[in-house]
């Protein structure tokens, strides 16, 4: 079963830090470290690049758990690749990202690092998988065949949240654009207003001037009545796209 098998990887290492980003992925994984009984810690590394509110959800994740938490802050826009937004830009990042953590690991006498990547993560379409590899950080839930839906389930189960997909912000933003705080901060901005009235997944990509906002099937109407507080923002216009 994926459960036992959850279970039995995360006690062959004892003690164990998990890298926990905001999300329920890493929320889930570290409940589920919690609740096998080894010692564990949480870390979490802020690089300005996630949506607002990601480090202070990890922050209330920990704290409700009992386990100690780290923020370790990182100013990711110093590497060029990200600045750039170069094709590399994600794994430069999340190699970044792992080393700090399995450095802050290592200091404080854990050999173990763990993240929330699950079964249906396409290593393909996520060049930072690559980085884990490199690290030696382990994936438990990829490892044990167990995927989003079952992570949701476990949350609710346990009486956990589960938030809407997140993901750097960055990946709104064509490869070869130059990275800014001030646009990370216009299409967090933007998403938020959007979050406000639009359940799950929507997305803010800047295109010249531009928003292109995408929301889910049939709240089309819901985001184009969103539009003047949008351009409000600092866009000149939007379209919507629904997924």
């Amino acid at each position: 079963m994926r459960r036992e098998c959850l279970q039995r990887l995360l006690r062959e290492h004892g003690r164990i830090v998990v890298a926990l980003s905001g999300g329920t992925d890493s929320a889930v994984l570290l409940a589920a470290a919690v609740k096998s009984g080894i010692e564990v810690a949480a870390v979490s590394v802020d690089t300005g690049l996630a949506p607002a509110g990601e480090m202070e959800a990890a922050a209330r994740t920990a704290e409700a758990l009992g386990v100690e938490h780290t923020i370790i802050p990182i100013d990711m826009l110093a590497e060029e690749a990200v600045r750039t937004n170069a094709p590399e830009r994600c794994y430069v990042c999340k190699r970044r990202m792992m080393e700090a953590i399995v450095e802050h690991a290592h200091r404080n006498g854990c050999a173990a690092v763990a993240d929330g990547t699950h079964a249906d993560d396409d290593p393909a379409d996520r060049p930072g998988v690559r980085a884990l590899h490199d690290l030696g950080v382990i994936s438990p839930f990829a490892r044990c065949g167990i995927g989003k839906a079952e992570i949701c389930a476990l949350a609710r189960e346990w009486s956990m949240p589960v938030r809407p997909s997140s993901s750097c912000l960055v990946t709104r933003l064509p490869f070869g654009t130059t990275v800014t705080p001030a646009i990370l901060r216009r299409i967090d901005r933007a998403e938020a207003v959007l979050r406000e009235a639009i359940p799950g997944r929507v997305r803010v990509r800047p295109e010249g001037g531009l928003a292109r906002i995408e929301v889910p099937a049939g709240y089309e109407e819901t985001a184009q009545a969103l539009i003047p507080r949008i351009i409000e923002i600092g866009f000149e216009d939007a379209t919507v796209e629904g997924q």
